[in-house]
């Protein structure tokens, strides 16, 4: 995984740019997108919820960064990327992006198929509560985010070949911006097939959103890595397989600590 999106760093004695006053006062300067402003309230409102409840001290951190978060997504405003001289909203936006791959021992065009049954992709793919196909090859995702956010968002496919691969992309106005292709090429001396899955997605709330999620368990890469592992039980055996004691899969410690009592 490579994050693209900068980093500041601290040098002494080097020039540091000077804030934009119109970020200080005013409505002037907003420098965060519409989608990024939902997506940091959203995510903001979660963290600050779970710190308030649970009250540890990872739990403390973590609704500071999401009360962070909440003034980013109510304010529009993003005091580090104004250092960085983005005193507007960007028009390329900086984001993640991952390959994964697997081999499964079934012909390409079964797998395609499978695939291609959007509706079905909760059965194998980790918190997406659910999907429905639209009209134009347009489909309606839902997807359980991370501390307890629900996110919906509209898909197309772009390019559609049966058997060899499968493009997509969010609708414009989408909260949960990203791009994404599935390959299938045949395996070496015909043992199935070699699936790999590319994703290209936009950091919601920046970069401190994607710290979050990483630190809950909650990563994009994280869920369809483990997704990418199901789709091949699912087509190898017919069914996944489950852990009750593990129900939403790896999660890191803190994530451990902040999930939900039963």
């Amino acid at each position: 995984m490579m994050l693209q999106e900068s980093e500041l760093i601290s040098t002494r004695g080097a020039h540091k740019p000077q804030l934009d006053p119109s970020l200080q006062h005013g409505t002037k300067g907003v420098n965060v997108s519409p989608g990024e402003r939902l997506i940091s309230l959203v995510v903001g409102l979660g963290c600050v919820g779970y710190g308030l409840r649970r009250r540890t001290v990872p739990a403390i951190l973590l609704a500071v960064v999401g009360g962070s978060l909440v003034h980013r997504g109510l304010t529009g405003r993003s005091r580090a990327l104004a250092l960085m001289g983005m005193t507007e909203v960007p028009g390329e936006k900086p984001g993640v992006a991952f390959e994964l791959s697997t081999t499964i021992l079934k012909p390409r065009q079964e797998l395609y198929q499978a695939w291609r049954d959007f509706e079905k992709h909760p059965r194998f793919i980790p918190h997406l509560l659910s999907v429905r196909n639209l009209e134009n090859d347009k489909s309606h995702w839902v997807y359980q985010g991370p501390a307890g956010s629900v996110v919906e968002w509209e898909s197309r496919v772009t390019e559609d070949r049966p058997g060899e691969r499968i493009v997509w992309r969010t609708m414009p106005g989408s909260v949960i911006q990203h791009t994404g292709t599935v390959r299938f090429e045949d395996a070496p001396a015909g043992r199935g097939t070699v699936v790999h899955l590319e994703l290209r997605y936009h950091v919601p709330g920046g970069r401190a959103a994607a710290v979050v999620a990483k630190l809950l368990g909650d990563e994009p890469k994280q869920h369809l890595s483990r997704g990418l592992r199901q789709f091949k039980q699912l087509m190898e055996t017919g069914e996944v397989a489950t852990v009750d004691s593990q129900p939403h899969g790896h999660r890191s410690g803190l994530g451990r600590t902040l999930a939900p009592r039963s």
